[in-house]
């Protein structure tokens, strides 16, 4: 994806851009999400909510895949000539061949 402050190109995934730490436009991949105003039939009506079950989808996916890792699928950062190193999950500047980000903890990956 192109950034449109830098036009610098970015790996699939990147939050942030890796040459100037712009925020990139991420594409959405879909599921319940509110789109153009637009209402799903019994969301939003008075009296009614769907938390219970969304807690326990997440509790029945929790069952099913275990125990994970933190982050199994980390965009690869792509360092400035200077070793400077933008977070793609965050934006952060971080400084020559630090290991992690800064701000959030990130690997460098």
């Amino acid at each position: 994806m192109k950034c449109k402050i830098c036009k610098a190109e970015n790996l699939p995934g990147t939050h942030y851009c890796q040459n100037c730490g712009g925020k990139l436009k991420v594409k959405n991949s879909g599921g319940l999400l509110w789109e153009k105003g637009k209402a799903f039939a019994g969301l939003g009506h008075k009296g009614s909510s769907i938390a219970p079950l969304g807690a326990m989808a997440v509790e029945n996916q929790g069952k099913e895949f275990g125990e994970m890792t933190f982050r199994k699928n980390l965009v690869k950062v792509c360092p400035k000539k200077d070793g400077s190193w933008y977070c793609p999950d965050c934006g952060e500047l971080n400084e020559q061949y630090k290991n992690f980000c800064k701000n959030c903890g990130r690997d460098y990956v």
